[in-house]
């Protein structure tokens, strides 16, 4: 089954982590039905440099016609904010990619690395974030006025909402406690009382599910009070971005975390959510697993085989184990390079896939 995916390694350490993930999927490659081709789509703060523009048109092409894109990270500390990261903003509105996919899942053997304490952890935690990722504040519709005033506009629509709401409604019935969650501010902003009228009109239609909202303010409270309570938690572009953010901190640091920007049945970005990271930029210690976890999440959703996401998941589980990188080290454990974590989590993906 052959399949094109467009490799957008981006800047810092972006080129570094994605190596780590294009190195797991060589090992799927080998070891199972799948065969991938690989084509390069720069973009990011390097290429707006050398090009004048950080997604040029030739890469935009390779990725309209891939299977699936994996993108690193993007953004310079010499560049002013906004310049090389907008290309992603670019992909997710051009390509509609209307779901951001956030899993927030800590393991066994990072229990260590939270921060909570065993009575909060609870049962466990394994949440998945469904955010809107083309509407609401993150479509950019604004300006600078002035040097006194700015402005950006909320805007929901019944579409926008509906479809991402249906998605996270279909991802909840495939988890264990078939469970939930609307997270808005319906109490004072006109587009979150549209989103809740509109959760609640689809929940009529998944009476087997556990449906419940929460404001905003509350629920970022809650997700370190009781983050065992939450299963699938669906919201809006800005309020996801921040509580997502606040749940992959409980899992031991932002290179642990995954995304996946998708249109479902259509090509679909993943990435790890750490930014480009100059500061540690070439020095071969940022954590791949983010990215390996992101490819995971290409395998489920954009390749349907939740069988082989799942063993992807499991080579993590097991190399955590016998190896740390120097963000989520700790006593006892062995201190890995990129390339190091990288060859390890193959190794044990290589190990499962034969047997």
């Amino acid at each position: 089954m052959k399949k094109v995916i467009a490799i957008t390694k981006g800047d810092g350490v972006g080129p570094e982590v994605v190596n780590e993930g294009i190195k797991i999927l060589n090992i799927i490659s080998k070891y199972s039905d799948f065969e991938f081709e690989f084509k390069d789509a720069p973009a990011g703060g390097a290429v707006w440099k050398h090009f004048g523009t950080n997604l040029p048109k030739k890469s935009f092409e390779f990725i309209k016609s891939a299977d699936a894109v994996l993108f690193g990270a993007v953004g310079l500390p010499d560049l002013p904010p906004g310049t090389a990261e907008s290309a992603i903003l670019k992909l997710r509105q051009e390509l509609d990619l209307y779901v951001n996919l956030r899993p927030v899942k800590l393991f066994e053997s990072m229990k260590n690395r939270c921060p909570l304490k065993d009575e909060f952890i609870g049962s466990g935690i394994d949440i998945t974030f469904v955010r809107e990722n083309t509407e609401g504040l993150y479509a950019n519709k604004g300006a600078l006025l002035s040097d006194e005033k700015a402005e950006n506009l909320m805007i929901y629509t019944r579409t926008g909402c509906e479809r991402v709401i249906k998605f996270a409604f279909e991802h909840a019935k495939t988890r264990r406690h078939k469970k939930i969650t609307s997270v808005d501010k319906a109490n004072l902003l006109y587009p979150s009382k549209l989103w809740r009228k509109i959760f609640h009109e689809i929940a009529e239609s998944y009476p087997m599910l556990d449906c419940e909202d929460i404001y905003i303010d509350a629920f970022c409270q809650w997700l370190i009070r009781t983050p065992y309570k939450f299963e699938t938690v669906v919201t809006g572009n800005l309020f996801g971005d921040i509580i997502s953010d606040e749940g992959a901190f409980l899992i031991g640091s932002l290179g642990m975390a995954s995304s996946g920007n998708i249109n479902p049945g259509n090509v679909s970005v993943y990435e790890p959510i750490h930014g480009s990271a100059p500061d540690i930029a070439g020095k071969n210690i940022a954590n791949p697993i983010g990215t390996i976890l992101s490819v995971k999440l290409m395998v489920q959703e954009s390749f349907e085989n939740q069988e082989l996401a799942s063993e992807i998941e499991n080579a993590v589980e097991k190399s955590l184990f016998l190896g740390r990188t120097k963000d989520i080290q700790e006593e006892g454990f062995k201190t890995l390079t990129t390339i190091q974590m990288g060859d390890i989590i193959a190794q044990e993906l290589k190990m499962i896939l034969k047997a």
